[in-house]
């Protein structure tokens, strides 16, 4: 099973519990004033089935101060679901779509949807156990499992339980702050390309203390979530997977037996 997100195309973000979205000044020190193209061109996978926000004539501007913020809008919810969408290009092309349901303190749901995995299904409990079955003809199976399993990964290798929005502005934190790698964001939105809001900030990860190294990472943030709706990871400076966040609603009083294999009535 394939049970966890992919980064892509995110729609009609909840803005409820949306943090003051003017741009922090704290460390706000120019990077790159006009964007500069990156080493690594882009892969004819990104080229020629969707683009990037277009930010070549952006401002950019240290983004250690924007990820916490970004940290803080995705804690400031007790619970939420989304859809997404993941495109892994690393090898054999998949295509994995799925629901994904979270509730504080650290329980989560994930269901697969798409052809990729179809019915699977993996849930963790307040207890932090891990229950899964697969879908189709062996759906009446139920398993534990470790959080580390490889059946608890998606299409791109990303484990679910680093799947919530919380971890995920982690991993952009210890990214830069464990890794070796520079981040910096638009200092104002730009226009999108996708079916995501029509305006976002577009973040950046590269490998490397400046910008001419390799990209690791983009992400398209919802300025008035502050929440990522599209994300592409790169492996060697091309593209490797995107993924896309779809109709998130936030605070909608999931229960308990949401997390439960049975499942209590989902949204």
């Amino acid at each position: 099973m394939s049970l966890s997100l992919g980064l892509t195309i995110g729609t009609a973000l909840d803005s409820s519990a949306a943090p003051d979205t003017t741009p922090s000044t704290t460390s706000n020190v120019k990077i790159a004033s006009r964007q500069k193209a990156s080493k690594a061109s882009k892969s004819s996978s990104e080229s020629s089935s969707f683009s990037v926000p277009k930010a070549e004539n952006a401002n950019f501007t240290n983004a250690a101060p924007f990820i916490d913020r970004m940290l803080k809008a995705a804690d400031s919810y007790k619970d939420y679901v989304f859809e997404y969408e993941m495109t892994n290009y690393k090898g054999k092309k998949l295509i994995e779509k799925g629901k994904f349901y979270f509730k504080k303190p650290r329980m989560m749901r994930l269901e697969e949807v798409g052809s990729f995995r179809k019915g699977s299904i993996a849930v963790m409990g307040s207890g932090g156990k891990i229950r899964a079955k697969p879908g189709g003809a062996l759906s009446f199976m139920t398993v534990d499992l470790a959080p580390s399993s490889d059946y608890l990964r998606s299409a791109n290798g990303y484990p679910m339980v680093d799947s919530d929005l919380t971890s995920l502005a982690q991993a952009l934190k210890t990214f830069i702050e464990k890794d070796s790698c520079v981040a910096r964001v638009t200092d104002t939105t730009v226009q999108s390309t996708s079916n995501a809001p029509s305006q976002v900030y577009m973040l950046e990860v590269y490998h490397g203390s400046n910008f001419e190294g390799e990209i690791f990472k983009r992400v398209a943030i919802d300025p008035k979530s502050m929440l990522p709706v599209e994300w592409w990871d790169y492996i060697g400076g091309k593209l490797s997977s995107h993924s896309i966040w779809n109709n998130f609603k936030g605070n909608v009083g999931l229960a308990d037996d949401v997390f439960t294999i049975k499942g209590a009535k989902t949204i």
